[in-house]
């Protein structure tokens, strides 16, 4: 039987003799074809997820582009309508498969979580984040995976203790009377970002500033400058040159990135000089106390995977997180509030009766299953990051019955599996009594409730910020009741900045105190 080279030699030995020109060139030509052919007939074929066809060089992004309808929700229509839960669609030149079924998700992340788990290379981040020496960005491996489970270590530690809740119960106090005092009604996006500012930088680093800091001190500008940069993809993260020559957005960008660093490397180091493990002060104690325990061992690996820099990485990934995730969720959750007065009643009485006349602390959580069941029902409706962050394949793999091949970027659609008519009753309705059981109490979460996302990925903050939110909501609930603005309309619409976040368009509420 005769091999496939030995028909690709003999065709290209016919080709070369009907051809003109020297000896030497028939021999390139031939060889060019050969190597041709033999790709062709050996490479590796896959069954790829289907897709639309995509023009050359830009791909798909007119699916992302800020029209009426967001891209996520593109994604699942495409996935009912036409191709099924498993879609590939083109960033420009880049490959992507999209999940869009708690189905394929759960395959995906939990099924075959080490598979998925990479992050691909985006030059931005690289820079942002030193060299992804921190957790949100970098690659699945032994590096990460430490940084991980010392981050959690930490996280959990710092919980026991009453830093997060004193430092909630001082700034929402200043805030209430801020928001309290404003003559009409107002945008409450300002007061929720420095809310979450000042909760975070006391969780972090032990310290609460004055709500109306000088300039030079507003590391809230900062932040959100660096938000307001990098809400659209950079150029050049696809277009290399440009790294030789960036774009006045991305030196912006870079710029706010590294004081923000510097802010935060500022009080590590004052940290460093007094931290005690007798006396916790807060997570970033914590975070220094587990690098000086997973140092004691006197690993060299250990110390080259969670050196100063990573330390100041992981704290800043905490930092962003926290305040991006929160304060996102927030803003969402006020406007859902301004808009079912009801519900918003019934969680002041659920809060009422279970702490008295004083406000409520973290041990009163189990007895507000209405409160957290509402912003369970926020976080379905609305997840602040719908499509999470990306993840890259680690090596050839299957998902949904398609291949999927060796370092594909892959994102998840968090938001089509909280949506699914499937597995949620009224998907579009506001419903937080969906997460009650028939006495009243917190029911187990569904599997398609995810906007943490899932499996080794998922978000390490996690647990900081499901108590928190809680904590936060109830003690601006116990001090003020919020409505919409006079004349304003109730819609739940968000604002389409990119195709990775999910903020509510610009609104306005009015505040009253409460009279207990």
């Amino acid at each position: 039987m005769l091999s496939p080279s030995h028909g690709v030699l003999t065709f290209a030995k016919g080709v070369s003799n009907r051809l003109p020109g020297s000896s030497q060139t028939h021999a390139l030509l031939v060889g060019a074809l050969v190597g041709f052919l033999a790709y062709v007939l050996t490479r590796k074929r896959y069954r790829l997820p289907p897709g639309p066809w995509a023009w050359p060089l830009v791909g798909n992004l007119s699916l992302t582009r800020d029209d009426q309808e967001a891209f996520y929700v593109k994604l699942r229509r495409l996935a009912v309508e036409r191709y099924g839960p498993v879609i590939t669609v083109h960033l420009g030149t880049v490959r992507c498969v999209t999940l869009n079924s708690v189905e394929v998700i759960t395959e995906a992340l939990l099924q075959k979580g080490a598979e998925f788990a990479g992050r691909p290379y985006q030059y931005s981040l690289h820079e942002i984040s030193e060299g992804f020496k921190n957790v949100a960005f970098a690659d699945y491996g032994p590096g990460w995976k430490l940084r991980r489970k010392l981050a959690l270590q930490a996280i959990r530690h710092y919980l026991r203790g009453a830093q997060m809740e004193n430092a909630v119960h001082e700034v929402v106090a200043v805030t209430a009377d801020k928001m309290l005092s404003e003559p009409g009604a107002f945008d409450p996006k300002g007061y929720i970002s420095v809310l979450m500012f000042m909760i975070l930088d006391s969780i972090l680093f032990g310290q609460i500033k004055p709500f109306d800091c000088p300039p030079p001190e507003r590391m809230m500008d900062v932040f959100d400058q660096f938000s307001d940069e990098t809400e659209e993809r950079f150029l050049e993260d696809v277009i290399p040159l440009l790294r030789f020559c960036p774009t006045p957005r991305f030196r912006r960008a870079m710029k706010a990135s590294k004081r923000f660093s510097d802010y935060v490397r500022k009080n590590i180091e004052e940290h460093r000089k007094s931290v005690c493990p007798d006396n916790i002060r807060d997570l970033t104690d914590s975070i220094i106390l587990a690098q000086i325990e997973a140092a004691s061992a006197n690993v060299t690996e250990t110390m080259e995977e969670f050196s100063d820099t990573h330390v100041v990485r992981t704290i800043t990934d905490i930092f962003f997180a926290g305040i991006d995730t929160t304060r996102m969720t927030l803003h969402w959750a006020l406007l859902f509030l301004a808009g079912h007065p009801k519900v918003q009643t019934r969680m002041q009485a659920e809060i009422d009766a279970a702490t008295g006349p004083r406000l409520p602390q973290l041990a009163d959580k189990p007895n507000l299953p209405y409160c957290e069941a509402t912003l369970y029902e926020v976080m379905r409706l609305s997840p602040v990051a719908p499509t999470s962050l990306p993840h890259k394949t680690m090596c050839d793999t299957t998902v949904g019955g398609y291949d999927v091949p060796k370092d594909t970027l892959v994102l998840v659609n968090l938001w089509a599996a909280m949506h699914d008519p499937d597995k949620w009753e009224q998907p579009e309705e506001f419903k937080p009594e969906r997460f009650l059981d028939v006495e009243g109490q917190l029911s187990a979460r569904p599997e398609s409730w995810m906007p943490f996302s899932t499996g080794r990925r998922s978000c390490v903050g996690e647990s900081v910020v499901k108590h928190e939110l809680v904590l936060i909501l109830a003690c601006l609930l116990k001090t003020l009741s919020v409505s919409l603005a006079p004349g304003q309309e109730y819609r739940v619409t968000t604002r389409l900045v990119s195709y990775f976040m999910n903020p509510p368009l610009p609104y306005s509420i009015a505040v009253t105190p409460r009279n207990q």
